[in-house]
């Protein structure tokens, strides 16, 4: 029997003929590979065992993608989606897995990629339990509007069209109200919206780059006024490059992260990065505690942190109040070492944070000799860093990667300067979603 999919699957405007293949299996990111006469093609929502029927769509980055057309062989681990809106919307590639072969996929994805480092020695922790709805924690919604009105929406996968959609499943249900209470108060200058939860509040951004500061406080009446009570939501507006409190005073707003046996709070801006999952991140910090107490040269407690790729001093600073050691971190956002600043001085922590562009050439004896190195480097790796790492020279690196093929490239370096791989862990900072975080330990050998 024929399964015909819903018509978000279809691509009209498209004529090339139709081809069958077997789906192989589910790669990062979310696409699968499906096994064809004429070779291979990435394809969206589709599973393993999968039989399908696709139109191809053309290349992109040399390889040949499709969608499906109909379904002729349903896969066992194949389920219907909890969202309305999973086959249109860019932002849940796993939504037709079934959920309790999700965290054994993304551990699969993340072991399989630091696979040549792992020796018997070598401590491994797989991802446990199903995905969490209403766990994600910062989210960019696009204005759109339909015949419905206004409203915001994640992308449509491969197109820059927003999705309305009632609700999100995976963002936290304090977000979707936010969303929901001013979208059809928008006016037509905001381009987009973003939201992030923090312990104590939320930072709201209207993203507006072609109208001014002076303008467009006149046209966010209407939502500023919707939330003219709500002391927890610090409003903003982000131009061509500032950002601007569209509320005064301001309010300062905080993650509260586990320090040893307390909990410390970091003071978070509008636009410095947090991790996408709260509860994730506390589970990272923790483990980033724990494979610290191996090292130090005289306790089990390191003496020196450093902290590359630092932002505002997520996991160095907890660390340091804990162990009570000097940090000294680097990033090239200006704003978020202004806040690791503050955040050091108002924790007691001895520290120093420079901004340093990190992809390129810098003095790493300016970072040299700590007991523990952090290294949390945006998508594209820290190759830089990495290759400097004979002259960095730290007892132990802890490297979080949310990019594990960049994460395996920056690997081999370490390895081929003397560190061991001692520990890895993945973690599910994004539910349902086709990406997955790896944090790794490094002693040298």
């Amino acid at each position: 029997m024929i399964v015909c999919l819903h018509s978000a699957y279809l691509m009209p405007e498209c004529t090339t003929p139709e081809k069958t293949g077997e789906v192989e299996q589910i790669l990062p990111g979310g696409e699968a590979t499906l096994r064809l006469e004429s070779g291979t093609m990435l394809v969206a929502n589709a599973i393993p065992g999968d039989v399908l029927t696709v139109r191809e769509t053309g290349r992109r980055r040399g390889v040949r993608r499709g969608v499906i057309s109909s379904i002729a062989k349903v896969a066992s681990q194949r389920v219907d989606a909890a969202c309305s809106v999973a086959a249109d919307c860019g932002g849940c590639a796993l939504q037709y897995l079934n959920p309790a072969a999700h965290a054994a996929l993304k551990s699969a994805w993340v072991r399989e990629s630091f696979a040549p480092f792992l020796d018997d020695a070598s401590e491994w922790v797989a991802i446990d339990g199903l995905p969490e709805k209403g766990s994600r924690r910062r989210a960019r919604w696009h204005r759109g509007e339909d015949d419905n009105g206004v409203f915001l929406g994640f992308h449509k996968r491969g197109s820059h069209t927003p999705v309305r959609t009632a609700d999100c499943m995976v963002v936290h249900p304090d977000m979707d109200a936010l969303r929901l209470k001013i979208e059809a108060l928008l006016p037509a200058q905001v381009d987009a919206v973003q939201i992030t939860r923090l312990h104590d509040g939320m930072h709201l951004i209207f993203e507006a780059e072609k109208t001014d500061a002076e303008r467009i406080g006149v046209l966010l009446e209407p939502c500023l006024d919707a939330l003219a009570d709500d002391a927890t939501v610090q409003m903003w507006w982000r131009g061509q490059s500032a950002i601007q409190a569209l509320r005064k005073p301001v309010h300062t707003l905080h993650d509260r992260l586990p320090s040893g046996d307390v909990h410390v709070d970091l003071a978070i801006g509008p636009d410095d990065f947090v991790q996408g999952h709260a509860a994730g991140n506390l589970d990272m910090s923790r483990q980033l505690q724990i494979w610290a107490e191996r090292v130090g040269r005289s306790a089990k407690k390191p003496r020196y942190i450093a902290d590359l790729f630092c932002g505002i001093g997520n996991f160095s600073l907890p660390l340091a109040v804990a162990s009570g050691a000097a940090v000294r971190g680097a990033d090239m956002a200006a704003a978020s070492i202004r806040q690791a600043i503050y955040n050091a001085r108002t924790l007691n922590v001895q520290g120093q944070f420079d901004v340093v562009n990190l992809f390129s050439g810098f003095n790493a004896g300016d970072y040299s000799g700590a007991d523990v190195l952090i290294l949390d480097a945006p998508r594209k790796g820290a190759k830089a860093v990495c290759k400097q790492m004979g002259q960095l020279l730290p007892l132990m690196i802890v490297m979080v990667n949310c990019d594990i093929a960049a994460g395996a490239r920056d690997a081999a370096l370490l390895q081929a300067q003397g560190y061991r791989l001692h520990a890895l862990r993945a973690f599910d900072l994004f539910a349902f979603s086709g990406h997955v975080e790896a944090m790794s330990c490094w002693i040298r050998a």
